[in-house]
């Protein structure tokens, strides 16, 4: 073993690729993300459910006036039910004002959409 920091090197240069490609990644979703819920987002990839995001992206449908996708385009949820077992289903931003395991949903009128 003469040639020790050329092995040394090599491995130095690989965890430097590693790292700065953890950290473009982290960049990129704090960028492309709003930053306010940056955190939330990050929290979401590493648990089963997703009703905090679904509840997220159906209230910025509700401010931007999109009530088409709000009432009528269905959703996957991933939740716990009662018992704390998984469950998945597909709601609608409406339909999931409804359902027990949601809380912070604003709710718009869907009468007057024809889905």
């Amino acid at each position: 073993m003469k040639n020790k920091r050329g092995f040394e090197l090599v491995w130095n240069n690989f965890v430097i690729m590693i790292l700065a490609f953890v950290i473009l990644i982290t960049l990129v979703i704090f960028f492309t993300s709003s930053s306010s819920s940056f955190m939330e987002r990050i929290k979401s990839y590493f648990s089963y459910s997703n009703v905090d995001s679904v509840v997220f992206g159906c209230n910025v449908l509700y401010d931007s006036g999109q009530d088409y996708s709000f009432c009528c385009e269905k959703k996957l949820v991933k939740y716990y039910d009662e018992n704390n077992e998984k469950q998945e289903g597909e709601f609608s931003c409406f339909e999931l004002a409804d359902e027990d395991f949601v809380s912070g949903l604003k709710e718009l009128n869907c009468k007057e959409v024809n889905c």
